[in-house]
């Protein structure tokens, strides 16, 4: 079973030879961008350097997915934030907030011509092309609720929860037909699984009935919109939102070591695959390649579908400590046989 076969399969909770390992959010590295002489911020806008450093995971590692774009900002900057590009180390982010209330937001007609999105789009397919079969690519959108935190300001859309509730659910009705569009439309350029990112959703940010009465309806309508598995990702103390998520017609949750696992199991169980969840920073990034593997062993124990990072790669996680999370994996196949 070769990569692309075994993590489509594993999404689908289908029959595969072992767990794949996929870095589903973003997986690029330093010591990536050095190996293939491609770097951030410049990568982030060119198609060929967009293209060249998303497979740099592939060349150099035996991660078994290629993923892009590698930040948050693409959405929020062509419907007008301002965007600091950073440096090689670190990923962009919006300057400021760019409304102050849903009236002033109009998706703009021209979006999909708009600042990286289609620089976006044409990488997808210039790496689907080259790797056809072989490998997965998966693509990501920024989910409604997060996006609209970055449109309206972090702050003030949190407190619209109390004081304008009319107001998220305005945001909402218009932002969630723009993801759809823009996940699908990733998928017609080649992606085979769109990762929808709801940071934004964190249980330590909101309740779980605050996802319930303002998220779900709208994630409902996104899952059941896109074509290819979709893959919910929600940092951080989230246990108390999988009940919800279990409705959600996501293909698989992807979460970090803030969510008890067993509790998850049991809520997801027969509807939503498990995707995760060995720490980003404690244990990839600052960890030995040897608490790597036991940190990866306790999630395949745990039962997860997919091996992952909790969330996106710190960009200094040596590559030594990846090679040791594909390893608990390798390990982990030859046991189960």
């Amino acid at each position: 079973m070769n990569p692309k076969d075994r993590l489509l399969n594993a999404l689908r909770r289908q029959p595969v030879d072992r767990v794949p390992v996929a870095a589903v959010a973003t997986g690029i590295t330093v010591e990536m961008q050095d190996k293939v002489g491609i770097y951030w911020p410049q990568a982030h806008g060119d198609v060929e350097q967009l293209a060249g450093l998303a497979e740099s995971i592939h060349l150099y590692t035996a991660i078994e997915c290629i993923k892009l774009p590698f930040c948050m900002t693409v959405e929020v900057e062509a419907l007008g934030a301002e965007v600091d590009y950073r440096t090689r180390d670190t990923v962009p982010t919006e300057k400021h907030h760019v409304f102050s209330q849903p009236d002033e937001l109009v998706i703009p007609e021209n979006f999909f011509d708009r600042a990286r999105v289609p620089v976006v789009l044409k990488a997808i397919t210039k790496l689907r092309k080259k790797y056809d079969a072989e490998i997965g690519i998966i693509a990501s959108i920024v989910g409604p609720f997060s996006l609209a935190e970055k449109l309206f300001g972090f702050d003030h859309f949190l407190e619209w929860i109390i004081t304008r509730p009319e107001w998220i659910h305005q945001a909402m009705q218009q932002l969630t037909p723009l993801a759809i569009r823009y996940a699908c439309a990733q998928v017609e350029a080649g992606a085979d699984a769109i990762i929808l990112g709801e940071a934004g959703c964190s249980g330590g940010l909101i309740s779980p009935h605050t996802y319930r009465d303002f998220i779900l309806p709208y994630h409902q309508q996104l899952c059941a919109a896109i074509s290819a598995p979709t893959i919910m990702h929600i940092c951080g103390k989230s246990t108390r939102h999988t009940p919800y998520i279990a409705e959600t017609g996501t293909t698989v949750y992807n979460f970090d070591e803030g969510v008890d696992v067993q509790i998850a199991r049991k809520n997801l169980a027969g509807k939503v695959g498990l995707t995760g969840y060995v720490p980003t920073v404690t244990v990839l990034l600052n960890g030995t390649p040897d608490e790597v593997y036991q940190s990866a062993w306790e999630c395949l124990e745990n039962g997860v579908d997919v091996l992952t990072p909790g969330c996106a790669l710190a960009p200094h996680t040596p590559l030594a400590n990846i090679a040791a999370l594909t390893q608990a994996a390798d390990d982990w196949g030859r046991r189960q046989k």
